[in-house]
């Protein structure tokens, strides 16, 4: 399923980038689109790599980055790299913000790494290692997003997790955290105010001139219940809070 979710994404992420080469950019992506700024660029860019950064990392002495390129891993920041793109936004009430705002890595264990050439003996070996590769795999996801956080609505009650197997849940008014899940493991950290109006999450009809700011923004980790522990001990709330707010000063 992360596997079919992860090729989703990329392919997802292709067709949201060839528009940007496109000679009216906005033609084909909606009437609330405009195209951005050279200093709301710059600014957006020097948020998502302070996102990267604040970001835990598996050991490195066990587990490396799986090579997916930066167009998967980074959208917004491939965009800006493609001579003669034009990136745009798209609008909500708070104002204008990319649609390329996620952060996606993937860690592959080491040893089942330099097995990938070794040909497995049978079908069943070969279903065997695939399994195993799927089952230590890590990945690290983000949405930065410009607007609070959507939680289900139950009756006009917000319900802020409702996976009704979610352990380890904390929450305050800006923030929440839960787990799920036995073999494989996910960690799910929102940061920011939430909503179960869907209406405060939709796009405006028109292009908004102001840009808009990080309202919110989702970690997600998955992956071994021990790998998950140990880099959920590793993220600095802090860092993460640091990275809402105003993107254009």
């Amino acid at each position: 399923m992360r596997m079919t979710i992860a090729l989703f994404a990329v392919l997802a992420t292709l067709s949201l980038l060839s528009p940007a080469l496109a000679q009216n950019p906005c033609e084909e992506i909606g009437s609330d689109c405009r195209v951005m700024s050279g200093v709301e660029v710059k600014a957006l860019k020097e948020r998502v790599l302070a996102a990267k950064a604040a970001l835990p990392v598996p050991d490195p002495a066990r587990y490396a980055h799986d090579g997916a390129v930066e167009a998967s891993t980074m959208p917004f920041v491939a965009e800006t790299g493609i001579p003669g793109a034009v990136p745009t936004c798209r609008s909500w009430p708070a104002g204008c913000l990319t649609t390329l705002n996620t952060l996606s890595f993937g860690y592959v264990r080491r040893a089942e790494r330099g097995k990938t050439g070794d040909k497995p003996k049978d079908i069943v070996a070969a279903a065997q290692q695939m399994m195993a590769g799927f089952e230590n795999r890590v990945e690290v996801n983000v949405w930065l997003r410009p607007h609070s956080h959507l939680v289900d609505d139950a009756g006009g009650k917000c319900v802020d997790v409702s996976d009704p197997e979610a352990v380890n849940v904390e929450k305050s008014a800006t923030f929440l955290s839960w787990e799920s899940g036995e073999g494989v493991v996910n960690l799910h950290l929102v940061f920011g105010p939430r909503t179960c109006k869907e209406a405060e999450t939709l796009n405006v009809e028109r292009p908004a001139k102001a840009f808009a700011p990080v309202k919110s923004l989702e970690l997600q980790i998955s992956g071994p219940k021990a790998e998950v522990a140990a880099l959920k001990k590793k993220i600095d709330r802090r860092a993460f809070e640091a990275l809402l707010g105003a993107v254009v000063k």
